[in-house]
């Protein structure tokens, strides 16, 4: 627990700091997160299959420098992925099977694409508002969810994949993510952006679903962990994991928050 703590201590400050200073370094520092999260799932599946690591460590490198034309042209830049993928299946058949191709190519999207939309939100109007929702959502409801769980759980969410998760704790999450929403948005607008809290219907919409989803990502990277027979993906962060198993949640939060945020500004 003390690692845990020291470890939270350390990173909040640093992690605050690079949300508030904003791009470039956020898109760098997230670029870094993809890259060890890429390295991560591939240790886990590396146990089993052999994807074509260095296509998905090129990926991610051009993904983020040529940031705003990969994004605008992803499917014409994750065609070329797949394309070059299986031109290397062909040149080094037997060695690689089309399981490490669709190995190759899966994390460069679920870490890579879904790590993109943090910067993509920080770039749009009080952008460090919404990436902050980002982690209420996840980690707010999260917590909300453990010790609801605690107190009241009884009937378990996914007995198979993580016995310790209960329905009422999920209800709690949700719950707990709309009420800090509520919360941070009326701090928040007290100092910067009143016409923020215009917004606080879809706030808390946004929030609700953030939490809503962020306990599928949970357990989906649980299904990849339980199928390679595997605790952690990593132990850069002492206490916490890997990079993975901290952000796991916030993935699929990341794109949601910024659809609906997208959506709401398309409107007004």
């Amino acid at each position: 627990m003390f690692t845990r703590v020291m470890t939270s201590v350390v990173g909040i400050p640093l992690v605050i700091a690079v949300i508030i200073i904003g791009n470039p370094l956020l898109k760098y520092v997230i670029m870094a997160a993809s890259l060890i999260a890429l390295y991560e799932f591939y240790g886990v599946v590396k146990k089993q299959q052999h994807p074509i690591v260095c296509i998905g460590y090129i990926a991610v490198v051009i993904h983020y420098l040529a940031f705003d034309w990969v994004m605008a042209n992803y499917f014409i830049f994750i065609s070329l992925v797949t394309m070059i993928s299986l031109v290397v299946l062909v040149i080094r058949y037997p060695k690689y099977s089309i399981i490490d191709v669709g190995l190759t190519i899966f994390p460069i999207i679920y870490a890579a694409l879904l790590f993109g939309y943090l910067v993509l939100l920080r770039n749009v109007p009080n952008g460090h508002f919404w990436v902050w929702l980002i982690a209420i959502s996840a980690w707010g409801s999260d917590t909300f969810a453990y010790f609801t769980g605690k107190s009241i759980g009884k009937h378990k969410l996914a007995p198979v994949l993580s016995p310790k998760k209960t329905i009422e704790g999920s209800i709690g999450g949700v719950v707990g993510a709309g009420l800090l929403a509520y919360i941070y948005t009326i701090i928040y607008t007290q100092f910067w952006a009143f016409e923020v809290r215009e917004q606080m219907l879809w706030i808390i919409i946004a929030a609700i679903l953030g939490a809503i989803i962020s306990q599928f990502g949970d357990l989906a990277a649980s299904a990849v962990k339980r199928y390679y027979n595997q605790k952690d993906y990593g132990y850069i962060l002492p206490g916490h994991g890997g990079i993975l198993d901290r952000c796991d949640s916030l993935l699929f939060v990341a794109p949601v928050i910024y659809m609906v945020v997208s959506m709401v500004q398309s409107i007004i």
